[in-house]
């Protein structure tokens, strides 16, 4: 009976989760006329709470969990139990799915970063793509020289726990303007299993059950502020990967500290250079020249890290399965979607570039 009780809670668990889904899909202009402030809100109550543990709460829950899983199946095993600890799993399951949605995972489905922010996002053309590429370029070199550099002369930016102290600082600028990055700013925390990590080729993880933007300190350097503002703006609700892409761009763009500001400039020229370069490669050598010595460092010296920390097998594994989730949730494109903030980034260059893309728009 206790077995016949799970299924069935399971079940309708899983089905209430589908309406949830149903319902954002089919009536997006009343779900998200709440959600996202909603979605806010509770996360980040469980960021406040899950940043009173200096480390990353949720993999050592994660860690308890397998563990019991193990516990708990041997168990069954011995007293013939198997189809109620299956049960028990099930439900686990559909609890932890439900509440992922609920709280969080809605976000796939609610109105796009550009039309919240007004910005006309169209698809981009070549021409389009070298200005951005270019004038990103422009803004990487000059601040290159300006941020802290190691004796190989690759950017450095400061220790690991002062950078995730600072990762939200620019999400507060923006939230005097526009409340929907008026969520939680408590410091990103570094992953335990960050080599683990690495070599799956992932540079953070967000984890709305807990409220944890976490980042592998395995990251390269020139991109971890970055990635660290990605990971927080997908506390922000934003769910799809060029969402949080973008929002980390923005975000650099806002602070006072120089390093984020270069990493996020840095980071757009890399987006929309590897975009051009896919159209037409004859024209992104041609951008990439204007680099200056300090860029083209920190351009070829990540090949060189991730070859060095990427496992192969690891990454091919990793990236099925995020491709799967992100697909299942909405963004089409899978894991290519991280690479779709270039129309984001030339819409943002478009309308804030002024002069620069008027002087440069028949290039």
């Amino acid at each position: 009976m206790k077995t016949v009780t799970r299924v069935i809670v399971a079940v309708s668990l899983l089905l209430l989760t589908g309406l949830l889904i149903a319902f954002a899909v089919l009536l997006p202009d009343f779900v998200f006329s709440f959600y996202p402030v909603f979605s806010r809100r509770v996360i980040g109550l469980l960021a406040r709470i899950s940043s009173l543990a200096p480390f990353a709460l949720w993999e050592w829950i994660a860690l308890g969990l397998v563990l019991w899983l193990l516990y708990s199946l041997t168990r069954s095993i011995i007293k013939r139990r198997l189809l109620r600890w299956l049960s028990g799993v099930l439900l686990g399951v559909s609890i932890g799915v439900f509440l992922f949605v609920g709280l969080w995972g809605l976000n796939h489905f609610g109105p796009s970063l550009g039309e919240r922010l007004d910005l006309e996002v169209q698809p981009s053309t070549e021409a389009e793509l070298k200005q951005a590429a270019a004038f990103y370029l422009s803004r990487a070199n000059a601040l290159a020289a300006e941020v802290p550099r190691g004796e190989d002369g690759l950017f450095r930016p400061g220790d690991f726990k002062t950078l995730g102290a600072h990762a939200g600082d620019g999400y507060k600028v923006l939230a005097k303007e526009n409340d929907l990055f008026d969520g939680s700013t408590v410091p990103v925390k570094r992953l335990a299993s960050s080599k683990l990590f690495a070599k799956m080729a992932i540079t953070g993880i967000f984890v709305d059950l807990t409220g944890e933007s976490c980042v592998s300190d395995q990251t390269y350097f020139a991109s971890l502020p970055f990635t660290m503002c990605h990971e927080v703006g997908h506390r922000m609700g934003l769910a799809a990967e060029d969402e949080a892409n973008f929002a980390a761009f923005l975000a650099c763009d806002a602070s006072d500290d120089l390093s984020f500001r270069y990493s996020g400039y840095f980071e757009a020229f890399c987006y929309c250079y590897s975009a051009l370069f896919d159209v037409n490669p004859s024209a992104a050598y041609a951008v990439f020249d204007g680099a200056n010595d300090y860029v083209r460092s920190d351009y070829h010296g990540a090949a060189v890290h991730y070859e060095q920390v990427v496992s192969e097998v690891a990454s091919n594994v990793s990236d099925t399965v995020n491709n799967a989730y992100l697909k299942a949730f909405s963004e089409s494109s899978g894991t290519k979607s991280y690479g779709e903030v270039t129309d984001l980034l030339i819409a943002w260059y478009k309308e804030n570039a002024g002069t620069w893309y008027k002087e440069n728009a028949g290039r």
